[in-house]
Parts: structure tokens; C-alpha cells; sequence
């Protein structure tokens, strides 16, 4: 609407500054009322803007000069016509009545002027009626422009209400849809931890060996913890504007914890950390949790049980996590490449590093199992700031590849995101044959 009102005022001044010209080339013509129109020309300036401003003044030019010179001004008085069209087309509401009182001030005097020249009163009449149907024509003009814009509003109106609405049913749609979804979860998931959690009770009591008791054990807090999990992701959807209590959604701060229960399933973890940790905000804090947590149980599920090497880099416009472990063989001894296939897993760490304008490089590394070269990632590297892909996925003569090597990026500041033009995510290896 803006931009219409400034389009609408550019064109009437450029209306106006045609209108002046005309009346000055008529002047240099010779006509001697030139400068009188060029006056009421310059009125048609204000013809949307100011409407009424506009009847206003091309009125009291347009019967000064009936008064002075007792005649019709000419193309001065044809602004009277556009004056009395802009009124009854975009004055407000009362404001629209000053024009047939203004019109009927003109038609007045100029019928009061006209025998003053000599006309006689019946040509003055037909002339002063000519004036007035003019006047009548150039309004209802203005009235019929003015419906038509009003119809044009409330079609635009329906439009948007009808488009707000057609948001409103689709918002209300997945809101449906995603409480039957956490419904269903809630059933399915938070009924079968809770098994979990009491069977596992209920074998450590009857276990009469510590080892084994020690294992229902971890079983159970295990099974808590992912019970609380659910029920913190769950809870948000249940009241508008309402969000875990701080605790429930685990962070970066809760790596210890993690790492304690890898350990305890029999899973051992080489973490170490490098440069000076900062506080994350709390989306940033989950999206590093979940990745360490989904890389270790990628870990377990298709690593060799050697130790995994966990590496946290902090540097002041990064947080690097970089997770190695050992696999047998992926696709065979004397195998010519490679190849790997994102599922769920990978996909997810994608995502996460995506959400926060970060990083994805993963691949195998191709050597002898705990390479003793290079850096305790299991991979060499020359330059601590940049992860090249490339060097996970050369073939060697060595033998097969043996070591599977993640490392997740995100920028740590809005200069640093920048400066790398990061925003997306390069998962440079291999496709293919299905893995994690």
C-alpha cells in the first residue's frame, strides 16, 4: 500500500509539471491567462493526496478570476473537473461533501459574472448549466472509481483472510497430527522403557551375581534416562508456549554422563579435549550431544570393540568433534573401493550440523589398526584448521580400510559463519553399500 501511495503521488506531480508546461507554452502562444491556469494546474499535485486541498484552492483561483475577468479560464477551469473526480474517488468520508458546495460556489458565480459581460440570461444559463452537468459528471466519475477501488480492497481482503484461514486449518492440521504422533510415541515408546526399567529392577534384585546385577543396573539407568528423554520431548506439545524444565534435554555439560554409560555397556572411549571449552546456547549444546551420542553408538553397533577415539576441538570461531573407530573389512579384503550409504543415522548428524550452519566430513581411513602416524583422530592431517576428506578415502597398498572417521564442524560466531560462507553440509564419502 505504501509503494502505491508513492507511485500515486509521483504521478500526479508529474501530472502537475506536464500541466504547468502546457499552460506556459500556451502563454508563449500569446494567451493571456496563462499564468491563472498555470495556477490551478499546479493544484493537481495534491489531486490524491490531498483531494479536498486540491477542490480547495483550484476553487478560489477559478472564481478570483471569473470575479476579475467575468469569463471561463481556459485549460485552467478543467482542473475544476479533475478536482471534483478526486474528491468524490479518495476523500474520506464527510470531506467528500465540500465538493458540491464548492461546485455550486463556481456555477454561482459565474452565473452572477456572465450578464456582467453582456451575456444574456439565457445564454448565461445554458452555459451555467453546462458547468454544473459537468461538474455532476466529473463526480459521479469520481464515485463510480470509488466503488470500484473499494471492491478491489475487499476482494484482496477475502483474499488474505481467505489465505490466513487456509494457514490457520493447515497449522491446526499438523497440530493434530503431530499430538496423535506423540500420543502414539508415548504409548509405544514410553510403555516398553518402562518395561525395560522394570524387568531391569526386578534382575538386579534376583541377580546373585554382582556383575550381573551390575549389568541390570545399567540396563535400568540407561532405560531412565531415555524414559525422561521422551517425556521432555513430549512435554512442549501438550501446552502452547510451555518448554522442558533446563535438565530434561540433555547438553554438551551432560558428555560426562554419556561417556560413563558407553563405558559401562563395555564400549571403552579415548575423549580428548583441545583448546578452551565456551558456553554453547542450549540448541547448539543438543545438536553436539546428539551427534557424540549417535557417532558412539555407531561405534558399538559396527566398530570392532577397539577404544574410540572421541576429540573435542575448541577454538575461538569453531568447535570441531571428531569420532575414529575400527572396523573389519568393509567390503573385503582387495576391494578396489569403498563404499558407503547415509541412513538414518549419518542423515541425522547431518541435519543437526546443517541446523547451525556447520559441517559433515566422514569416511574410512585406510591403514593398520591404531596408527601410530599421524594425529590420534587415525587420520593425517596438515592443517588443524581444515578437514580434507580426501584423505579418508584413498586406497593404499596397505590392505583394506580398517577405521571409520567422523568429524562434525559448527561455527562458534556469526563473523566466523561469514568469513567460511558455511551453509550447508559436505558429506564427502563414497555411496553405496549400507552402513550405519
Amino acid at each position: 500500500m505504501g509503494r502505491f501511495r508513492e507511485c500515486s503521488r509521483k504521478g500526479d506531480v508529474t501530472v502537475a509539471a506536464l500541466g504547468l508546461a502546457l499552460c506556459a507554452v500556451l502563454g508563449l502562444m500569446g494567451q493571456p491567462d496563462w499564468a491563472w491556469s498555470a495556477a490551478m494546474a499546479a493544484t493537481l499535485g495534491l489531486r490524491r493526496s490531498a483531494p479536498v486541498a486540491c477542490a480547495a484552492v483550484a476553487t478560489v483561483v477559478s472564481v478570483v478570476h471569473l470575479l476579475t475577468e467575468a469569463a471561463l479560464l481556459f485549460p485552467g477551469d478543467v482542473v475544476l473537473l479533475a478536482a471534483a473526480y478526486s474528491v468524490a474517488a479518495y476523500a474520506d468520508g464527510r470531506r467528500r461533501r465540500v465538493a458540491p458546495v464548492l461546485g455550486l460556489v463556481v456555477v454561482g458565480v459565474l452565473g452572477a459574472s456572465l450578464p456582467a459581460r453582456g451575456v444574456a440570461p439565457t445564454q448565461g444559463a445554458l452555459v451555467a448549466g453546462l458547468v454544473a452537468a459537468s461538474l455532476v459528471a466529473a463526480w459521479a466519475a469520481g464515485l463510480l472509481r470509488r466503488r470500484t477501488l473499494q471492491a478491489l480492497r475487499d476482494a484482496e481482503h477475502r483474499r488474505l483472510l481467505s489465505e490466513r484461514n487456509a494457514q490457520a486449518r493447515s497449522q491446526l492440521a499438523a497440530y493434530e497430527e503431530r499430538e496423535r504422533i506423540n500420543d502414539e510415541m508415548h504409548d509405544v515408546l514410553a510403555h516398553t522403557l518402562t518395561s525395560v526399567v522394570v524387568q531391569a529392577e526386578s534382575g538386579r534384585a534376583i541377580a546373585a551375581d554382582r556383575e550381573v546385577a551390575e549389568l541390570f543396573e545399567t540396563i535400568s539407568r540407561a532405560s531412565r534416562s531415555a524414559l525422561g528423554e521422551v517425556r521432555a520431548l513430549l512435554a512442549p506439545s501438550d501446552q502452547e508456549g510451555t518448554y522442558p524444565a533446563p535438565g530434561l534435554t540433555p547438553s554438551l555439560d551432560d558428555l560426562d554422563d554419556l561417556l560413563a554409560g558407553v563405558e559401562a555397556a563395555g564400549q571403552h572411549v579415548e575423549c580428548r579435549t583441545s583448546g578452551t571449552p565456551s558456553d554453547l546456547e542450549p540448541g547448539l549444546s543438543l545438536a553436539v550431544y546428539r551427534v557424540v551420542q549417535e557417532s558412539l553408538t555407531n561405534a558399538q553397533r559396527h566398530g570392532t570393540g577397539d577404544a574410540v577415539r572421541l576429540t573435542l576441538e575448541w577454538a575461538c570461531d569453531r568447535l570441531s568433534v571428531t569420532v575414529s573407530n575400527s572396523v573389519d573389512n568393509p567390503v573385503g579384503p582387495g576391494a578396489d573401493s569403498v563404499l558407503l550409504r547415509e541412513n538414518r543415522g549419518l542423515a541425522g548428524i547431518r541435519r543437526r550440523c546443517t541446523l547451525y550452519g556447520g559441517s559433515l566430513h566422514y569416511g574410512f581411513h585406510h591403514g593398520t589398526r591404531n596408527d601410530p602416524h599421524g594425529d590420534p583422530h587415525g587420520h593425517h592431517r596438515t592443517d588443524p584448521g581444515h578437514h580434507d576428506v580426501s584423505q579418508y578415502d584413498h586406497r593404499d597398498s596397505h590392505g583394506p580400510a580398517d577405521t571409520f572417521t567422523l568429524v562434525a564442524t559448527w561455527p562458534l560466531t556469526v563473523a566466523a559463519e561469514a568469513a567460511t560462507g558455511v551453509s550447508g553440509v559436505s558429506t564427502d564419502a563414497p555411496e553405496g553399500s549400507e552402513r550405519r
